[in-house]
């Protein structure tokens, strides 16, 4: 053997001695997740610290990508992610009434103080009655997550329960309901619409947490917000995998993903709704609009005229062969335990 051939033969043998014992050096693995809310939306920058930390756990395997062009409505994410169109979908529970209804017992008026109590919740209560294996079982639920309570955003003055009548709001899950039992009119839109809908008239109100304001650019457009003490309710969503993925992943890279789902990956966006809140707050403030906060004679109305959606939920579980009493009280507690 010639001075050349030894050295690269030599060269050779180090390059696969620096690689772990029996296995080649790594490759790469490139992950996409889809999104459907507009680039100022929080949940945007919120995907992209998700990405990062699940990189980090990786040890550079992973290459996360946060698209920036919706490939479906906000109801059709979870096929993306059942069918392998994407890696990663998310998208909120309630557009799937038939798989998620279990779910909606999260969403249960005044259930929920804050979005990190109702996602961690949530994700506990879910996994432990089996339901997130019923549900979920042609994809890979990565986390459930929750905004942080709702209140009202609206072109017109809001002093009080009995001004929401004959209101057109936008809505969505169990805010259709509340809407028509205290005398309002819902409207169904995709979030994204709702700044143009309020600036042509087509509604009167939006239904969204506090950094929706910021969100959606709503601070320009409403010029009135009631805030309801304690929230009517947090809408929970899904952070769901396809199982292709989820498939074609080494061990490493599976525990990866694992170290930042569940209860962890749960708590961390959830706490991310949690942290912006106080952004729509300030956008609000800035436009000069009008904050009023429900009096505790109204609030106590409001809580009288919903209960019926927590009565449906249990008659429903009942229905399908439940203790539907248990399981809510169950989840009640599950939050009140959270610290």
């Amino acid at each position: 053997m010639n001075r050349r051939a030894l050295l690269s033969t030599t060269f050779s043998a180090l390059l696969l001695s620096a690689a772990l014992p029996g296995q080649a050096l790594a490759e790469t693995t490139k992950i996409r997740i889809a999104n459907w809310l507009p680039p100022v939306h929080h949940m945007t920058t919120t995907l992209r610290a998700w990405a990062d930390e699940l990189e980090s756990a990786s040890n550079g395997e992973l290459e996360v990508e946060v698209m920036s062009a919706p490939l479906a409505k906000p109801n059709g994410q979870y096929d993306l992610a059942k069918n392998g169109i994407v890696d990663i979908a998310y998208s909120v529970a309630a557009y799937h009434p038939k798989r998620f209804w279990k779910l909606m017992a999260v969403e249960t008026p005044f259930a929920a103080p804050t979005a990190e109590k109702a996602g961690v919740a949530a994700w506990q209560w879910y996994e432990k009655h089996g339901f997130m294996a019923e549900d979920t079982k042609d994809t890979k639920l990565l986390a459930l997550f929750a905004h942080a309570p709702h209140l009202y955003h609206s072109t017109k003055p809001l002093t009080s329960l009995a001004d929401f009548k004959n209101k057109k709001i936008r809505v969505g899950g169990n805010g259709v309901k509340i809407a028509e039992m205290i005398g309002a009119v819902p409207v169904s839109m995709p979030p994204g619409q709702t700044n143009e809908a309020m600036s042509k008239g087509t509604i009167d109100v939006s239904q969204f947490p506090w950094e929706s304001v910021k969100g959606f650019k709503l601070a320009d457009v409403s010029s009135h917000h009631m805030v309801v003490p304690g929230g009517t309710y947090a809408g929970i969503f899904y952070l769901t995998m396809s199982p292709k993925t989820w498939e074609r992943l080494s061990d490493s890279q599976k525990a990866a993903v694992t170290k930042v789902s569940g209860e962890w990956g749960s708590r961390f966006i959830s706490q991310k709704w949690d942290e912006v809140e106080q952004s729509g707050i300030d956008a609000a403030t800035a436009a000069g609009n009008v904050i009023t906060t429900m009096s505790d004679a109204d609030v106590a109305q409001l809580k009288e005229l919903i209960q019926p959606i927590t009565e449906e939920w249990v008659d429903k579980a009942n229905s399908e062969g439940l203790d539907g009493t248990a399981l809510l009280e169950d989840y009640y507690s599950t939050v009140s335990n959270l610290k």
